[in-house]
């Protein structure tokens, strides 16, 4: 969700900066830039949520320079970032992606990720405790519906 944020605000500011090329053209190729890095997020958001490898270090990276990118440029005297936006979007944000991809949970989502469980138990792949009925042979017994209750009598 939050490398969604992050793509709607790339995609706002690069929308808004195309105005500015009419006057200065270098904010032409700003703008483009800033759209098609937009996408990419919204893509890359798009397989993390589908739990793809591949995507997770595709985002770290991009957090990991963009994080690098904003500490130079709060750094340099040029006062790029200034005020709670800024700052939210560009040292709040990469942090908070970094370390919910980086933390034990977030590695493990990944790790264990493999098939969907539709696509894999159709194909053998589910555990065997999640085994799908392929034939419907297998009857239900007694009992199968109930929940087991765990209460203390006195």
């Amino acid at each position: 969700m939050l490398v969604v944020t992050q793509a709607s605000l790339s995609l706002v500011a690069g929308l808004s900066a195309i105005p500015f090329s009419i006057v200065e053209p270098g904010f032409r190729l700003l703008s483009l830039v800033t759209i098609l890095v937009a996408i990419a997020m919204f893509w890359l958001a798009r397989n993390v949520r589908r739990r793809k490898r591949w995507a997770r270090r595709c985002v770290i990276a991009l957090e990991a320079l963009s994080l690098t990118a904003s500490l130079l440029l709060m750094v340099l005297p040029i006062g790029a970032i200034r005020g709670p936006v800024p700052i939210l979007v560009n040292l709040v944000m990469p942090p908070s992606v970094l370390w919910l991809l980086l933390s034990r949970p977030g590695r493990a989502a990944f790790r264990t990720a493999g098939r969907s469980d539709a696509r894999g138990a159709a194909r053998g792949c589910a555990p065997p405790r999640e085994r799908v009925d392929r034939h419907g042979d297998q009857q239900d017994k007694a009992g199968d519906d109930e929940l087991p209750l765990d209460v203390d009598r006195q």
